[in-house]
């Protein structure tokens, strides 16, 4: 008797310890009105110590903090929400990328167009946030009412009449007095980074550097003075500009909030990337010449032959369309990445900075032309830079399969077949850098020069570098790149490499996404299943399946006594009482194990009932324990 009052005492106290997995995050909702009458929609988050959140920033890892609305005609969302203040950074383990998150307290801003004078605003703010050893997706409800004057009555004051959160204390209905928004910048700043480097690339590629002397010499040739030839150039560096910049603005026009933050993981964009980065590779590797149709060049020659400032816009023209087949892979990579980052100005901030780098030296040198005296001669080095692009592209291309492979969890493209593609780009392209085989449109080398080594050893050293990821080697410099470890893992045995007959990895092991299945089959197999609570975004999730559940006695365990069930409490799958599946199992682990934290594990049986658990982050010996209930 005393045994089972004891065991009864030590499950409630489990009990209680495993609700106190959920953070105290209390919300508050306020509203301030700026002089142009768009309303700035304010959460400001008090944040248990030990626990952070992450930023609204989409870095394709954790969940970014995210808003939700009825849809209305009385307003009108302008963007997406935005960090209202300096988010810390770091490199996330589980990801293995760069994270922004906020401790202690947190702002995040939504802007909002009224269109009516008097309305209220319901929405969910959805956000993640974790301590180090569990992750839990929060929901704060809210709902604010306004009032404001529209824009042709004059400026609007609005003092929002808001209402707390989920979990939230009672509401502080003071406006704050400061409302500008701190935009995160290091992201976008290594984007544009990477745009103005691109523009600079472009200007040394087959179809544009071979055209400097002649741009140069149409920008100044023919003026009675330096000062005209500098206007020119000055206007033919705008124009570049203005071009490449109205394509970002068309790109961005034509994306939605609620399309960018999806982006990144849905198989159609993916596809087009895909598609769009072979077509380039195959072009710069001679199988095809890509060209826009010849009248657009041919107008903008006849333009630009008539003279004047006028004709530098022409030139300008001419120089993008004339250049598209060797521009065109930068352009895409930028408004691709700016794209599936989510950030509607990118695609705009992009093609402006790309624009500008690209049509610097045309500028410089329209300034300065006795610099052209000391520029390299065109030659069969542009090749080698066309090649070496077109590898770079192919080997990009396999990522967005990858991703589209993953979305409909096919299973075609695995880590071996995906290390093994890049592992032979980077060992040809030393090859090519050694001159051991040519293109078709390459010119004999006089020899291997020191440039063309330092290559090769690069190719080659990095080609190296990923084979033991053949073998199970984490590779972590790349494995943001790089499919996770899977079944595919090959095993060195009797001298030859042969593919493991046995699961190497948690993520190998035959599971259910889908409770009922899983619970069809306990019934049916007689095993007891494995209840594995997660989510695509968990940080702390990834490194649990990548240490402690990949060990190979714990795998064993899995592998041959459980069903298992991995339920995404993120999954966004319809379900008609809950919306979605990922609800419906957050009430699950709600309601049977007093949690919303995850990674959570647990052990049930086809009824339902609990045999073990839950646990959460553990080490190995604690989670064999576990197994063995």
């Amino acid at each position: 008797m005393r045994k089972k009052w004891i065991t009864a005492i030590f499950a409630l106290l489990l009990s209680t310890f495993v609700t106190f997995a959920q953070p105290d995050i209390f919300v508050s909702t306020s509203s301030n009105t700026l002089e142009d009458g768009t309303i700035e929609l304010i959460f400001t988050m008090e944040i248990e110590a030990g626990w952070y959140v992450y930023g609204a920033t989409p870095v394709g890892g954790p969940t970014p903090a995210t808003l939700i609305v009825d849809e209305s005609d009385k307003y009108q969302l302008i963007g997406s929400l935005k960090n209202g203040e300096e988010p810390h950074h770091k490199i996330d383990p589980g990801f293995n990328i760069e994270v922004e998150y906020f401790e202690n307290s947190a702002r995040f801003v939504q802007l909002i167009k009224p269109l009516s004078e008097n309305f209220k605003i319901k929405g969910i703010l959805e956000f993640q946030s974790c301590n180090g050893y569990d992750c839990v997706l929060n929901e704060s409800e809210f709902s604010i009412k306004l009032k404001a004057k529209l824009p042709q009555d004059g400026v609007a004051t609005t003092p929002g009449e808001s209402q707390q959160g989920y979990n939230t204390p009672e509401q502080d209905e003071t406006v704050p007095e400061d409302s500008s928004v701190k935009q995160e910048n290091s992201s976008l700043w290594n984007f544009l980074l990477v745009a103005m480097l691109a523009g600079l690339a472009g200007v040394i590629t087959p179809c544009v550097f071979p055209m400097i002397p002649m741009t140069v010499g149409f920008l100044i040739g023919g003026t009675s003075s330096n000062k005209n030839g500098k206007i020119k150039g000055l206007i033919f560096g705008a124009s570049i500009v203005l071009i490449y910049t109205a394509l970002g603005l068309i790109v961005s026009l034509f994306q939605s909030t609620a399309a960018t933050d999806a982006i990144g993981t849905h198989w159609i964009p993916n596809l087009l990337f895909a598609l769009l980065f072979i077509t380039f590779a195959a072009s710069f590797l001679g199988a095809f010449e890509i060209t826009l149709p010849n009248g657009l060049a041919n107008k903008a020659d006849q333009r630009a032959d008539k003279g004047g400032f006028i004709a530098a816009f022409f030139v300008a023209v001419a120089m993008v369309i004339v250049s598209f087949s060797c521009t065109g892979p930068f352009v895409g990579s930028i408004l691709a990445a700016a794209v599936m980052d989510g950030v509607t100005l990118k695609p705009i901030l992009g093609m402006a900075v790309f624009g500008a780098a690209f049509s610097l030296p045309f500028v410089l040198l329209s300034f300065f032309p006795g610099f052209m005296k000391k520029m390299p001669k065109s030659g069969g080095w542009l090749n080698i830079v066309k090649v070496v692009f077109a590898f770079v592209m192919i080997a990009f291309a396999m990522k967005f399969l990858y991703n589209v492979d993953a979305y409909f969890s096919w299973g075609i493209i695995t880590r071996t077949g995906f290390l093994a593609i890049w592992i032979t780009l980077a060992l040809l392209l030393g090859l090519y850098f050694l001159d051991i085989f040519r293109t078709s449109h390459d010119s004999p080398a006089n020899g291997v020069g020191w440039k063309r080594i330092i290559g090769a050893i690069i190719s080659i050293s990095f080609a190296i570098y990923m084979i033991p990821g053949l073998f199970g080697a984490p590779l972590k410099t790349i494995s943001g790149l790089i499919p996770p470890i899977d079944d595919s893992v090959l095993s060195i045995g009797k001298g030859s490499a042969q593919q493991s007959p046995q699961n190497t990895s948690y993520s190998s092991l035959q599971s259910y996404t889908n409770l009922d299945e899983a619970i069809e089959a306990s019934a049916q197999q007689g095993k007891p299943i494995f209840l594995s609570f997660k989510s695509h975004t968990c940080s702390v999730c990834k490194v649990m399946e990548n240490t402690v559940l990949n060990e190979p006695e714990v795998l064993s365990k899995l592998q041959d006594g459980f069903i298992i069930a991995n339920l995404y409490v993120d999954d966004k799958t319809p379900d008609e009482q809950f919306r979605t599946l990922g609800r419906r199992y957050r009430d699950i682990e709600t309601t049977m194990f007093s949690s919303v934290s995850q990674p959570l594990y647990a052990i049930i049986d086809s009824s339902k009932n609990i045999l073990a658990g839950p646990i959460g982050s553990s080490s190995k010996e604690e989670f064999i324990t576990f197994l063995n209930y």
